[in-house]
């Protein structure tokens, strides 16, 4: 419920932004949440996956290092305000979302997700509040006066982290050599999801970059019941060891992902013969074979989670994201606008799920268990796999809208 309400509660702050700041101004705001994602989460990974594994005393510390790590970054932030709005943006969000995930990591590590995402959702609805009241009232609003607005919840939860680990000496997330290994996972991660938009307002402008991050929220938005599906096999995949044979049948996923596809098709379609831009419409219609491949993709994703096959998830991504960057570039040049990024999206997510459903098939079978006993729904229990910390993070990166899109 929490997750789908931040959800809706984005892309109704979306809306809002174009309808007071026009597209130009909605595409300079998501390119700077773009490089937020790919500079701050990266960094925040090594704590997130060992918030949830490492003893008491050296959580703390490691917490407590956390929350420096978000304030450096908030500070350079604030101080680069009158300089650039790309920079000091991603700097005061990318480095808010660390210091508010240091605030939440007691609640993540004690298990209980529904006060995590509450919090998440608390926080959002709070900025998005803050900043809408602001462009609803004043007489000229500006891009900086709502950004500023938006932030400012951030800057409470400083002052609550501050307190929090006062006394308490900060520490490293692991070794260097572990550090650098996190951070590359999530970086490859970062960089497909995110990159696109920023390379796209780059090499065209801020318009073309609003009209596509448009299409790709509301694509991510829609695709997210792929997701939503694969959490209702979770038990069973854990008792078989996250064998392929254990997950929703390929029929049923069959059925949720052309379900999902023509929301998106039909909503393109309709644009079509409306006052929006064509490219718009465009891009949204192109964007419903996204949808239809990244259902699967969140699928398959979830059967990698638990067979424990997170190299694969990793390189996988790190190996496609040069190719739909790569594309993108070409496409922009040629002049298809953000029609560019959705063909290069649509590409990209192809490529992976070739690859995701040949990684997800050959998970070895628990000792002992056979096909027909998956099939049959008789297995025996066996031991869940721990879930590392990196399995929240990437699951908010997903969801453009709740985490990194407002």
């Amino acid at each position: 419920m929490w997750t789908y309400g931040g959800r809706g509660i984005g892309l109704l702050w979306t809306l809002i932004l174009i309808a007071k700041l026009g597209i130009g101004g909605y595409g300079q705001y998501a390119m700077a949440f773009a490089l937020a994602a790919i500079a701050a989460a990266p960094v925040d990974n090594p704590f997130s996956v060992r918030a949830i594994r490492e003893s008491e005393s050296r959580f703390l510390s490691e917490r407590s290092g956390r929350v420096l790590v978000g304030l450096t970054a908030m500070a350079a932030g604030v101080a680069l305000i009158p300089v650039n709005y790309l920079a000091w943006f991603a700097l005061l969000v990318g480095g808010g979302e660390i210091v508010f995930n240091a605030y939440k990591s007691r609640a993540f590590r004690d298990g209980d997700p529904h006060r995590v995402m509450r919090m998440d959702t608390i926080r959002q609805t709070t900025s998005i509040a803050l900043g809408t009241g602001y462009l609803m009232l004043a007489p000229q609003p500006s891009l900086v006066g709502a950004s500023l607005l938006y932030a400012a919840p951030y800057l409470v939860i400083a002052c609550a982290s501050i307190r929090m680990v006062w006394g308490v000496a900060p520490k490293a997330p692991g070794t260097p050599r572990i550090i650098a290994v996190l951070f590359t996972e999530h970086l490859a991660n970062a960089v497909y999801i995110q990159g696109d938009i920023l390379l796209l307002g780059f090499l065209t402008n801020s318009d073309v970059a609003g009209y596509y991050s448009v299409a790709s929220t509301f694509a991510w938005a829609v695709a997210q019941v792929g997701q939503s599906f694969g959490v209702t096999y979770h038990e069973k995949l854990r008792a078989a060891g996250g064998h392929a044979s254990a997950g929703p049948p390929k029929k049923h996923v069959l059925v949720v992902a052309t379900g999902a596809s023509l929301v998106l098709l039909t909503v393109g379609v309709v644009l079509l013969f409306t006052p929006v831009a064509t490219q718009l419409a465009v891009s949204m219609i192109v964007m419903s074979a996204f949808v239809f491949l990244r259902v699967f993709n969140f699928v398959y994703t979830t059967l990698l989670y638990l067979q424990r096959r997170d190299a694969v998830r990793t390189i996988s991504a790190g190996a496609v994201a040069p190719v739909k960057l790569g594309l993108v570039a070409v496409l922009a040049m040629a002049g298809l606008g953000a029609v560019s990024g959705a063909i290069a999206s649509v590409v990209a997510d192809a490529l992976l799920l070739v690859v995701l459903s040949r990684a997800s098939r050959s998970g070895p079978l628990e000792s002992g268990d056979t096909p027909e006993m998956l099939e049959s729904g008789d297995i025996p229990d066996t031991p869940a796999p721990e879930r590392g910390g990196r399995h929240r993070r990437e699951e908010l990166e997903n969801e453009r809208g709740v985490l990194w899109s407002g």
